[in-house]
C-alpha cells in the first residue's frame, strides 16, 4: 500500500461513518416528522381515546417536550405552540412480540444454551419494517429472538422511530418451550453437523431447561458458559431477569409454567394458541398471556398455528370473561383488536389490549399505552373509530413527533 492510500484511509473511515450515521438519521426523519420542528404541539380531535379513562368528544392533548402535559375537552395552549386537528385520537399501539428490523432470523443457532444473545444487535435500523409499523399506528415494539434455541437470548424493546430509539437492551430472557427448538436437530447419524444433537422431542427441550437451570444452581460446578451465561442464569432463577416463555400448545403452556413453579420464576407466556384448553388452571397459575394466536384470515390454512395448533377466533374474549390478564400481540394489531370484538371481547378491552396491558406487560405502563398526563406523546391518528374497519391511520406521533402522511 502507498503513502497516499495510508495517509487517505482515515478519511475513508470517517465519510463511511458519516455515511451510516445519515441513513439512520433519514431513517428517522426522512418522510416525517410531517409537523413543523417546534416543541410545543395541541392536537385538537373530535373523538380522543384516552383508554384508561373516559373518551373524550371533543378531546385535546397539549405536548411539550416529548410528553402529554395537558388534557381535557378543552386545553389552554401558548401562543407559540403549533395546532392540530384530526378526526380520532388513540394511544401509540405496542407490539410485545414483534420482529421488527431483525436480520437474517436474529438467533444464535449454533448452540441451544444462549442467554447472553443480544436481540438489538441483530436489528437491521435501515429495515422497511419501521415504516410498516407507523403505517399502522405501532410507536413501540418488543423484539423478540428466534426460537431456534432453547435458551434464545434476551429480548428488547425499542421505539419505531426517532433519534434514541433504544427502550432497553435487556427487557427479559426468551425461553423456547415449544417444539420451535427441535426443527433442525437430528440423533442417531453421522456427527458432521451442528444440528447433530438435541433436543429431538418436546421431551428434549423440558430437559434441557431443567437441567441447564439445575446445574447453574450448582456453585461448585465446573460449568461449561461463560461467565455472563452463568450469571444470566442466575438470574433467571433470582428473579433478576424475567422470564418470556413461547408456548403454543396446551401441553407446552403446562410446561413452562410447571417449569417456572419447579425453579423460582413466573413466566410470562407468549403464543397461547390453546390456551382455551386450560383457562382455570392458567388464572390459576396467576401468569400473565401475551396471546399471539388471533388470525383475522379464514383460510383453512390460516386455522392451524405453526405447531399445528386448533386456532379459535373467541379466545380473547373468554380470556377477558374469565379474568386472564393478557394483551394481543404480532402483525396487524389495529385488524385484531376489531376482530376480537366481534368474537365477544368489550370494545374498550380490545383498545387496551394492544396498547395499555401491553405497556403493563413490558412493566412501562407509567410511560406508555394511554393519554395520560405526564407519559411519552406517542398517539395515533386516525379518520374514524380505530375499531371500525372503515378507519385508517393518519400519522403516528412518537416522542411528540408526527411520521406519516
Amino acid at each position: 500500500m502507498n503513502n497516499w492510500m495510508i495517509k487517505t484511509q482515515p478519511l475513508k473511515l470517517l465519510l463511511t461513518g458519516l455515511r451510516l450515521t445519515l441513513a439512520i438519521t433519514c431513517m428517522f426523519h426522512c418522510g416525517g416528522p410531517a409537523a413543523a420542528q417546534e416543541n410545543i404541539s395541541l392536537v385538537k380531535a373530535n373523538q380522543l381515546f384516552t383508554v384508561d379513562g373516559e373518551v373524550l368528544s371533543p378531546g385535546q392533548v397539549l405536548i411539550e417536550g416529548g410528553r402529554i402535559v395537558a388534557l381535557g375537552e378543552s386545553v389552554e395552549a401558548p401562543e407559540n405552540a403549533t395546532t392540530i386537528e384530526v378526526d380520532t385520537l388513540m394511544p401509540g399501539i405496542i407490539n410485545t412480540a414483534g420482529d421488527t428490523g431483525l436480520s437474517d432470523n436474529g438467533a444464535e443457532v449454533s448452540r441451544e444454551i444462549v442467554p447472553d444473545f443480544q436481540t438489538l444487535d441483530a436489528i437491521d435500523w435501515l429495515s422497511r419494517d419501521f415504516k410498516e409499523a407507523l403505517d399502522q399506528g405501532v410507536t413501540t415494539v418488543q423484539i423478540l429472538p428466534s426460537t431456534e434455541s432453547v435458551f434464545a437470548g434476551f429480548a428488547c424493546v425499542v421505539k419505531t422511530a426517532g433519534d434514541d430509539p433504544v427502550v432497553t437492551d435487556r427487557q427479559g430472557v426468551l425461553l423456547a418451550v415449544c417444539a420451535d427448538p427441535t426443527s433442525r436437530n437430528r440423533s442417531r447419524s453421522r456427527p458432521d453437523s451442528i444440528y447433530v444433537r438435541q433436543p429431538t422431542n418436546r421431551m428434549g427441550v423440558v430437559w434441557i431447561v431443567r437441567r441447564t437451570l439445575h446445574r447453574a444452581q450448582q456453585p461448585d460446578a465446573d460449568l461449561p458458559w461463560t461467565a455472563d451465561t452463568q450469571e444470566i442464569l442466575h438470574g433467571i432463577l433470582t428473579g433478576e431477569h424475567s422470564v418470556l416463555c413461547v408456548s403454543r400448545t396446551d401441553f407446552d403452556i403446562r410446561s413452562a409454567l410447571k417449569l417456572g413453579q419447579d425453579h423460582g420464576f413466573q413466566p410470562t407466556i407468549y403464543g397461547g394458541d390453546e390456551v382455551y384448553r386450560m383457562m382455570d388452571d392458567f388464572k390459576a397459575s396467576g401468569a400473565r398471556l401475551v396471546y399471539t394466536a388471533l388470525t383475522t384470515n379464514a383460510s383453512a390454512s390460516a386455522l392451524r398455528g405453526s405447531e399445528g395448533t386448533e386456532l379459535r377466533w373467541n379466545v380473547p374474549g373468554r380470556l377477558h370473561s374469565s379474568g386472564i390478564p393478557f394483551c394481543l400481540a404480532g402483525p396487524n394489531l389495529l385488524d385484531q383488536a376489531r376482530f376480537a370484538t366481534r368474537f365477544g371481547l368489550p370494545r374498550d378491552e380490545a383498545l387496551k389490549a394492544i396498547t395499555l396491558y401491553p405497556a403493563q406487560t413490558l412493566a412501562m405502563e407509567d410511560q406508555l399505552g394511554s393519554i395520560t398526563t405526564g407519559k411519552q406523546a406517542d398517539l395515533v391518528a386516525l379518520t374514524g373509530d380505530p375499531l371500525e374497519p372503515t378507519s385508517r391511520v393518519l400519522w403516528t406521533m412518537v416522542g411528540g413527533e408526527i411520521y406519516g402522511n
